[in-house]
């Protein structure tokens, strides 16, 4: 079943949050990066790049 969200502005930035499923499913914590890949008009793909935890050099 899809997941969804409502955009919504923070400063100069729209923002979505990520559901709580996903962010346990997926290991996701604050302060992890993640990479945002257009795939086409209105997709994209969000890829969890690295982590808090993960040492310096695996940036």
């Amino acid at each position: 079943m899809p997941l969804t969200r409502r955009t919504r502005l923070s400063g100069s930035s729209i923002v979505i949050t990520l559901p709580s499923q996903l962010v346990e499913a997926y290991g996701i914590c604050e302060g992890d990066e993640l990479e945002i890949i257009p795939l086409g008009f209105g997709e994209f793909k969000i890829r969890k790049i690295s982590g808090m935890d993960d040492e310096v050099g695996e940036r």
